[in-house]
């Protein structure tokens, strides 16, 4: 595939996740993106040998052709990768991660359940997929660092439980800055908890459509047995689902775009506010 080819794909400027195919449409490579069209465009610049290696080269020659599935979110975009990945095993994404461990995120077989992130290295061949010491694992993830930034956005949504004991004396520190639901100090039930669980299952395997809509439900069925702070607690979740913006999660797609910011005479530079109003506790609004 060449420069003239790829003009003729009329990719848009969003989150998403993206297809080099070659013959019979065997998928070579898949990767994420802040922005589709910059992120592949970023495949037929005359640096890419030095910035991406011999063997993207390679595989940018092969293709035949690019598909693309866009994403409201880049979080959403990096647990997609991991499950095509996972699913269609391209060659090319294999030799890009010459040999380093690949990230797992794990939800334990407990009562209450930990969700951690772990390298494959530290899991056995025989656990991954597949029932025993973990319930279920997530990935692979081909880099940490997103991945460590993704858990930290979903964690705010639905905090969980990762080293904290139930029933220990002192509560963990995750709990008392809003991180754990208070396992250790018995704060939530395991019927509460496991909702939790579910979600963040759910939004793994994304779904993130099927997550919103129970909480939807789950609020409404609040609100009519009058508990208003659990009805607010799930607004909250909704809102936050559905108004993901999470750009950092892919550093080389920021790292290109910084630089040519930086290049322009005129480099573009926001920053946002945001403030909540109420008229003695009634007819909040949130404003950014």
């Amino acid at each position: 595939m060449n420069c003239q080819e790829l003009k003729s794909k009329d990719l848009p400027d969003r989150p998403g996740v993206y297809f080099f195919k070659g013959l019979k449409g065997k998928i070579l490579y898949i990767g994420k993106a802040t922005s589709l069209r910059d992120r592949v465009r970023s495949y037929f610049r005359d640096d890419v040998l030095h910035t991406r290696g011999k063997h993207i080269v390679d595989m940018v020659t092969m293709a035949k052709t690019i598909a693309w599935r866009a994403t409201d979110s880049v979080l959403e975009a990096l647990i997609l990768e991991a499950a095509l990945i996972k699913r269609h095993q391209p060659i090319y994404n294999t030799k890009e991660k010459d040999n380093k461990s690949f990230n797992y995120v794990v939800i334990t077989e407990e009562e209450f359940p930990r969700v951690l992130l772990l390298r494959e290295r530290t899991l056995l061949p025989e656990v991954i997929g597949k029932k025993g010491p973990y319930r279920v694992t997530f990935g692979p993830f081909p880099s940490g660092p997103p991945l460590r930034e993704a858990l930290v956005i979903i964690r705010k949504i639905f905090p969980y439980r990762d080293t904290c004991e139930p029933g220990q004396v002192r509560p963990c520190f995750n709990y008392q800055i809003g991180l754990c639901p208070g396992v250790c100090v018995g704060a939530i039930t395991r019927t509460e908890y496991a909702k939790t669980i579910g979600h963040i299952r759910l939004f793994f395997e994304g779904k993130k459509k099927v997550v919103v809509s129970r909480l939807k439900k789950e609020m409404a069925v609040a609100s009519k047995k009058l508990e208003f702070e659990r009805a607010g607690e799930l607004k909250k979740m909704i809102f936050a689902l559905e108004h993901l913006k999470d750009a950092s999660l892919v550093g080389k797609d920021i790292k290109s775009v910084s630089a040519r910011a930086a290049q322009a005479r005129h480099a573009p530079y926001r920053i946002e506010a945001y403030d909540i109003a109420h008229l003695r506790g009634s007819a909040a609004v949130g404003v950014m």
